[in-house]
């Protein structure tokens, strides 16, 4: 693993116990790349993003929830659609005479119906969310590199920033 990303191996190894346990923590229970990728620039890693993503997706797999709810609501989708072809054929075999109450395909395309919009309204949370929370960090991120900037040259304000940088992190991390 470490062969494949030498970036990382090294990141790694240039931080203390301390600060790689906090790093290998939020990898561990990450919201996105993305975001572990700025918490570890935050940390002092220089490499390549697409490295980064790489060993995360490696050491750290994870399931994708949205897609898999996705995948859920294509097929309710067509199973709603089967069933409706089911009662139209009922429908007509029937010659007209529809009963008064709704037939179990009926009952059956409304809870699916209902099962659908469930996973889209998730599905809707989910994304808006991750949106929210990636453009506060980006914000926030972008303000601290910024203020880092502004006092490269007083190491006193450099070393307080940095120091301010990683909390901010850790605290990231721990709202979840």
């Amino acid at each position: 693993m470490a062969e494949q990303h030498p970036e990382v191996a090294g990141f790694l190894s240039s931080l203390d116990n301390g600060q790689r346990e906090r790093f290998l923590g939020a990898c561990e229970c990450r919201d996105s790349a993305i975001q572990t990728w700025m918490y570890a620039s935050a940390m002092g890693y220089e490499g390549d993003f697409l490295q980064l993503e790489g060993w995360l997706q490696k050491r750290y797999p994870r399931l994708d929830r949205r897609k898999m709810l996705l995948a859920e609501a294509i097929k309710l989708e067509s199973d709603i659609a089967s069933l409706r072809d089911i009662d139209v054929i009922v429908d007509q075999d029937q010659e007209g005479a529809r009963p008064a109450r709704p037939t179990d395909s009926a009952r059956n395309i409304a809870s699916l119906s209902k099962e659908m919009r469930g996973h889209l309204v998730e599905v809707e949370r989910m994304t808006r969310t991750v949106d929210r929370r990636g453009l506060l960090l980006t914000g926030a991120d972008r303000l601290l590199r910024i203020q880092q900037d502004m006092f490269a040259e007083n190491d006193e304000m450099k070393a307080a920033l940095e120091q301010g940088f990683e909390a901010f992190w850790s605290q990231m991390n721990d709202e979840r």
